[in-house]
């Protein structure tokens, strides 16, 4: 079992745990209402509508590298809280005001509170676990944990608080000031057992000098613009094909309740056997292959396999990510790493929505949008494989059998 690798973690491996499954709760009960409430209870317009969702989106990509600098400066305690109190005072200002440019500026807020918490809480557990089992193990967890916040927001949303409502942003900003809490009496102060370090402002270069990084860095934008095309094409196919397209939500909840009972046996059985980047591979085979089969989906079943065929991809590819993430960063700027890594994210799921945006537009029944996706998805495949074999690479993640090969001759 996963939880038996963390017996001796203390308390600390289970609050962060907890304070990612708070934060998704109180996130996905707002992301699905949010535009339905501002045009209903505030009476936007559409284009005003979209300003707020992209200001917000803007002030996160942000936010996350600045708040992965501050929490290798001043803790990653710190910033957990600060950001969660910031997020919890923007959602509650949702339901406060009124004018436009009062909901943009909560927006903003909202973002960056999302900005400072999500690279200092991925750094406080990258600390927390020692080794390289451990941090998979540990990247496996949080992912299970986001997904019961997931799948238990929308419950809460809908049965019990009554859908779009003033009270859902409050119970949400209550959430985010109780994870402020607990953060801050259960996370270790400064950085881990040891006081953050004083890091000077050139040492922010070998960010850019460090080589396996900058390349992952660049195929990561691929694989999240990859990944963010199931959110756009399934509701649009949806729409195409079946009679009420508002049951796609249902596709959400299914991949959630899946990632749960599957995250745990997955790491256990193949993520900590296998090398990073063939685990990313094969998970850019799932999900690529989840995306492309839309093609063939005629009636919701169709849809919700090939969603289901998608997560078990996510499922290798988010602990995967941030445990590689964790190994080329330096440990004592790990914090300015995951911000990077979250700007990078963002990048990449920008160039998705639009790119995907233009392959289906030429028409969801066309077999372009899906060829072009199946193409992706092996281009992607096969440098993934190709950066498993390259010598920075290598020597980054602590692959010395092939480095020592490689220095025999093997392939620079």
């Amino acid at each position: 079992m996963l939880h038996h690798d963390f017996r001796n973690t203390g308390s600390s491996m289970k609050v962060l745990l907890f304070s990612i499954l708070l934060a998704h709760l109180g996130y996905y009960m707002i992301l699905p209402i949010l535009p339905i409430y501002l045009k209903l209870n505030k009476a936007l317009n559409v284009a005003e509508i979209g300003l707020i969702l992209a200001a917000g989106s803007f002030s996160f990509q942000a936010a996350s590298v600045v708040g992965g600098v501050l929490a290798d400066r001043i803790g990653r305690r710190t910033i957990i809280a600060l950001g969660a109190v910031i997020r919890g005072a923007g959602f509650a200002g949702y339901a406060l005001f009124q004018p436009f440019w009062a909901l943009m500026a909560m927006a903003l807020l909202n973002g960056l509170g999302g900005g400072f918490n999500a690279p200092a809480t991925k750094a406080a557990i990258a600390a927390l676990a020692s080794d390289t089992e451990k941090k998979t193990t540990a990247f496996s967890l949080r992912g299970i944990a986001a997904n019961i916040g997931t799948s238990l927001a929308g419950l809460l949303a809908y049965f019990v608080l009554g859908g779009s409502s003033p009270l859902i942003f409050y119970v949400s900003a209550g959430l985010f000031v109780f994870l402020a809490v607990i953060s801050w009496y259960y996370i270790p102060k400064n950085c881990g057992e040891k006081p953050c370090p004083i890091i000077p402002a050139k040492s922010y270069s070998q960010i850019v000098r460090n080589k396996a990084f900058v390349v992952f860095s660049l195929i990561s934008v691929l694989i999240w613009a990859l990944y963010t095309q199931l959110a756009l094409a399934i509701p649009l196919r949806a729409a195409a094909i079946l009679p009420d397209p508002s049951i796609v939500s249902l596709i959400w909840t299914i991949n959630s309740i899946i990632a749960i009972l599957l995250q745990a046996p997955v790491s256990a059985w193949l993520l900590n056997k296998i090398q990073p980047m063939y685990a990313l591979a094969l998970g850019i085979v799932f999900i690529g292959a989840g995306i492309s089969s839309l093609y063939w989906s005629r009636n919701f079943y169709g849809l919700a396999a090939s969603g289901a065929t998608f997560i078990i991809g996510e499922m290798l590819i988010m602990p995967t990510m941030d445990s590689t993430v964790s190994r080329l960063a330096t440990a004592q700027m790990i914090g300015v790493f995951f911000g990077l890594a979250n700007f990078i994210s963002g990048l990449g799921e920008g160039a998705g929505n639009y790119t995907g945006g233009l392959l289906l537009s030429f028409g969801i029944r066309s077999p372009i949008p899906w060829a072009v996706y199946a193409v992706s998805s092996v281009v992607i495949i096969v440098l993934l494989v190709a950066l498993r074999f390259w010598r920075p690479m290598r020597m980054a993640m602590g692959d010395h059998q092939h480095s020592n090969l490689n220095e025999k001759g093997g392939v620079e």
